[in-house]
């Protein structure tokens, strides 16, 4: 089904010690509050994480919020909004049911030592975890085909919420495990079992789903989208990307699990939060200029929007809530023709270390090659080893990607078919810490003395103090040359900073004279021999982005998109080919750490007079600024727009 392109996801866990839920609920209120905030799809609840359903249940009538005023809620919400003509996917809690937690200790994950994941009951939340391999599965699958047969033909989608890849020791997955012969006390074959029994639980359940409803959306959330998702994305009919700028997500997650999610094969949706922090957070209100960036961040990867919000438990939405979501969401529908449907269009792939069975891996060499090549314009991916190579004129090899020997001839006919390679750190080492032979380097082992000081001479140092030594603080690799040219050399310490031997606050300083090299050239590749990646997200020192910069100028030449702006700039470029124009995605905000925790955005960033390079396939005929429909100059591949306030959608029409 298709995916709706303006939505909220409404929660409503709430507990039963709070009287008359629902008393002030009024259905056409609802749905006009709703349609009024531009929004064409809300995610309405029909399980919570309090364990509470918010229907007039038969068959677990004892589960029936006990304060519930409205006891056909689900149902009022969503013919509400079907009478309006917004769709209503309804939501499910699966992991997360303090109820169920409280009354079945059988259920619970347990952790190697036999107590059960999360937080004791002593304390407050619904945070003890639930196995999907005992009987709680079946429990599920009963609620779920309750509220399918009560919603009927209405049904829009189900989503699941809280469904990670958590090891479990419970008697359950020990009884399976010690049967299929696992080790219990190895705990990444632990994980690996716990991968196979979600994919083996999603799979199920939408296969069971489907028996039932042929035609509705199913999604199930793990608040991350990565690797882990592949294998069984066939349960899936889209990605839904929880990412909020707080908690465990930052403004740096959603990018990268949106370049990965984008090669999936789905339709997908981002999502966010209208709250300051984080879900739970009622009674804020997140800042304008910051919503705004994070929808048009979401269509600037061609994606629909989703934003969420909680409901009071009186049943009213919040009128300023919905005022916020409707001045984003009036913008949202306005530009959402130049996002949805597209393909991006792409340069260079990253390959992403993440592992499969562990979903919220974020390494850092990720992150730092995600933020240094966006602050570049650079247009790319983020792919996995699997992936198709062909389709990227570079491929990055991060800090940490150790790869297999399948891997590694990839690499090969990758190169020998003329594509091009940056390799940083241990990126493209197989197990046995080998290169492949195109690399035309050797690695020998970590460098024992460090930090090191590469010194800025060559194509390498373009921008930097010619001759000067500049500190590479995270540890690199000794690698010697094969037959490959060295373009840059470092100096050591003179001695490391060890025990009662140092030198000054922080590390000891070059010696001047003990060099080796760093960097290193074969036709169509180039190795840093340092994590500059992990580097970059570690404390971005600005001399690691124009190492990598000139080299990506080595090996690209051309860019897609380059520009004269600031590098808080973020450009995103997709194709519209039936449509026969490319449309270019601009933005201009900026997230200021004005707490200890949340990175904030207060308002627009203006930028004037933004020069715009493009070498694109296609020759273009015509560039239009969307937002306000002027026509702007294009010579030779290059044009100025006057203003960009924030978001600019611009235009490229083609022959």
């Amino acid at each position: 089904m298709e995916l709706s392109s303006r939505q909220v996801h409404l929660d409503f866990h709430t507990s039963e010690a709070i009287p008359d839920i629902a008393s002030e609920f009024d259905a056409v209120e609802f749905a006009e509050t709703v349609k009024k905030a531009h929004i064409n799809s809300l995610t309405v609840f029909a399980h919570c994480h309090h364990g509470w359903l918010y229907y007039d249940s038969k068959q677990f009538p004892e589960l029936v919020h006990p304060q519930l005023k409205k006891k056909n809620l689900l149902i009022e919400q969503i013919e509400a909004l079907h009478r309006e003509g917004i769709k209503a996917p309804v939501y499910l809690t699966v992991q997360w049911d303090y109820h169920a937690a409280t009354h079945h200790p059988e259920w619970l994950i347990r952790k190697l030592g036999g107590t059960h994941e999360g937080e004791d009951f002593t304390k407050p939340g619904f945070y003890q975890s639930l196995c999907v391999n005992t009987g709680y599965k079946e429990y599920l699958k009963s609620i779920t085909a309750e509220v399918m047969e009560l919603v009927g033909e209405k049904l829009d989608g189900l989503f699941f919420d809280i469904v990670g890849i958590r090891p479990c020791w419970c008697s359950t997955c020990r009884k399976e495990m010690q049967e299929r012969g696992i080790d219990l006390s190895n705990e990444e074959e632990v994980r690996k079992f716990a991968y196979f029994t979600m994919n083996r639980f999603r799979k199920d359940m939408t296969d069971y789903i489907r028996t039932i409803n042929k035609n509705c959306s199913i999604f199930y959330n793990a608040g991350h989208v990565g690797p882990a998702m592949k294998e069984d994305k066939e349960s899936f009919t889209h990605f839904e990307l929880e990412s909020l700028p707080s908690g465990d997500w930052g403004y740096q997650h959603f990018p990268i699990t949106a370049r990965y999610a984008r090669k999936l094969g789905k339709d997908c949706m981002g999502m966010t939060g209208k709250f300051h922090t984080a879900w739970g957070d009622f009674h804020s209100l997140k800042n304008l200029a910051a919503l705004e960036f994070e929808c048009f961040r979401m269509l600037s990867f061609g994606f629909a929007c989703s934003i969420g919000d909680q409901l009071e438990p009186s049943g009213k939405l919040n009128s300023a809530t919905y005022d916020l979501i409707g001045n984003v969401y009036k913008e949202v529908e306005h530009f959402e023709a130049w996002s949805r449907p597209s393909f991006s269009v792409t340069e260079a792939a990253i390959v992403t270390p993440e592992k499969k069975i562990y979903e919220h891996s974020m390494p850092k060499d990720i992150m730092g090659a995600a933020q240094l090549l966006e602050e570049l314009a650079i247009q790319f991916d983020i792919i996995d080893p699997e992936m198709d190579l062909s389709d990227y004129k570079v491929i990055i090899l991060p800090d940490t990607l150790l790869v297999s020997d399948f891997f590694q001839e990839k690499i090969e006919q990758y190169v020998k078919s003329g594509g091009h390679i940056l390799a940083c750190g241990r990126g493209g080492l197989n197990q046995r810490e080998k290169y492949p032979a195109s690399f035309g380097v050797e690695y020998d082992t970590l460098q024992k003395i460090f930090p090191d000081f590469i010194v800025a001479n060559g194509p390498l140092a373009e921008g930097l103090y010619p001759q000067n030594e500049y500190v590479i603080y995270e540890q690199g690799n000794k690698i010697h040359s094969v037959d490959a040219e060295i373009l840059l050399e470092a100096h050591a310490p003179y001695f490391p900073r060890l025990g009662n031997k140092f030198c000054s606050h922080l590390y000891t300083p070059s010696n001047k004279k003990d060099s080796y090299p760093v960097a290193f050239r074969k036709g169509n590749l180039i190795v840093f021999s340092h994590p500059l990646f992990s580097q970059y997200r570690e404390c971005a020192p600005q001399w690691c982005k124009k190492l990598i910069k000139n080299a990506l100028k080595l090996l690209l030449p051309e860019q897609l998109i380059s520009h004269d702006g600031p590098s808080t700039i973020t450009a995103s470029l997709l194709e519209q080919p039936e449509k026969q124009r490319f449309i270019l995605h601009l933005l201009s905000y900026v997230p200021v750490r004005k707490s200890a925790t949340i990175d904030i955005i207060e308002e627009r960033t203006t930028v004037n007079n933004l020069t715009v390079s493009l070498h694109l396939d296609k020759e273009i005929k015509e560039v239009k600024n969307v937002g306000d429909g002027t026509m702007l100059t294009y010579c030779e591949g290059t044009f100025t727009l006057p203003e960009c306030n924030g978001y600019a959608v611009i235009e490229l029409s083609y022959r």
